[in-house]
């Protein structure tokens, strides 16, 4: 029995049956995310990839269009509350809206 604990690469032949993939970590996790619902602020930077400084910019230049009390899909807080952001419908926010963003941030 070899105790060393080096690693060895050993190339193997693996068949992926029909109708699967394999994925990285990374898109796992935003799958994954993408399956929920309702994200609160920590859970859209992480899927995002936003800073929060770069998110709580977009969530009060965009307000108008956002806010759920106009029809968007975020929840701002009042008194203390906490961001609430209906996740897919944001994800399409950000995908129509990305150059608007991006100037928005720069400045």
């Amino acid at each position: 029995m070899n105790l060393n604990m080096e690693s060895e690469m050993i190339p193997a032949m693996i068949t992926i049956p029909d109708g699967f993939e394999l994925i990285s970590r990374e898109e796992h996790d935003r799958l994954e995310a993408d399956k929920q619902i309702m994200w609160d602020l920590k859970k859209a930077i992480e899927v995002t990839g936003f800073s929060k400084k770069e998110l709580t910019m977009i969530l009060q230049s965009f307000k108008q269009g956002l806010d759920v009390d106009h029809g968007g899909c975020v929840y701002y807080p009042y008194n203390g509350g906490k961001y609430k952001i209906e996740s897919s419908k944001f994800i399409k926010f950000i995908r129509v809206n990305f150059k608007r963003i991006m100037e928005t941030i720069k400045g």
